[in-house]
């Protein structure tokens, strides 16, 4: 990230803050303190996830990138979309998703990029794998993020370094995620906590969203 666009998120910072503090959200386990991670968006049931997870990392001075449809990076509020982390995506040409976002972590020296498991708003009985092997492609830790709206509480918690057993992985994290409890906006909506049945799984841009 430039110079130019550290000034404006700086700008932007402090009045995004005080309405977030203002509706009563905090911040209780912080992000850590590691260059480059993925981190965990969950539970996603609403767009509202991804404002609250801006505001975790704001907290701390960090911008979490996430996927976007490529069409919202236009003018006029292109510049504004980029500038609060946005990456766009082309969905018609999504299928190395993996090693697109592994690469280009592995291009940053800094950089959280946010990915919601469940890869959609909707309830499914399972959570996608993309996260994972992005991770894992990358070299980088995987961190349990969370926000809960029963509380209007957020942060960060387990950090896990793929092993390549992704099974085994998954049950550190579903275990975090169940001992935290799971308080989405919609709890209706909520996915299984379960990984879907497949050696590999090449997300799409709604995987990685």
């Amino acid at each position: 990230m430039n110079m130019l666009m550290l000034i404006l998120l700086e700008i932007i910072r402090v009045p995004l803050l005080a309405i977030w503090y203002a509706q009563g959200w905090r911040m209780e386990k912080v992000l850590p303190e590691l260059d480059k991670f993925v981190i965990l968006a969950s539970p996603h049931t609403s767009n509202w996830d991804y404002y609250h997870f801006l505001m975790l990392g704001l907290v701390s001075r960090r911008r979490p990138n996430v996927t976007i449809k490529k069409e919202w990076v236009r003018f006029p509020i292109g510049w504004l979309i980029r500038l609060i982390g946005g990456i766009p995506i082309d969905r018609e040409h999504a299928l190395n998703m993996v090693d697109t976002l592994a690469n280009i972590l592995k291009s940053e020296n800094r950089m959280i990029l946010a990915i919601t498991p469940e890869g959609t708003r909707s309830k499914r009985p399972h959570w996608k794998s993309g996260f994972y092997y992005i991770a894992q492609a990358a070299d980088v830790p995987i961190v349990c993020g969370y926000v809960d709206y029963k509380r209007k509480r957020g942060g960060a918690g387990l950090v896990i370094t793929p092993t390549g057993d992704i099974h085994a992985d998954f049950e550190k994290i579903k275990a975090f995620y169940l001992d935290y409890g799971m308080n989405g906006k919609h709890p209706e909506k909520m996915n299984d906590l379960a990984l879907k049945e497949s050696p590999y799984e090449a997300p799409t841009s709604e995987t990685v969203s």
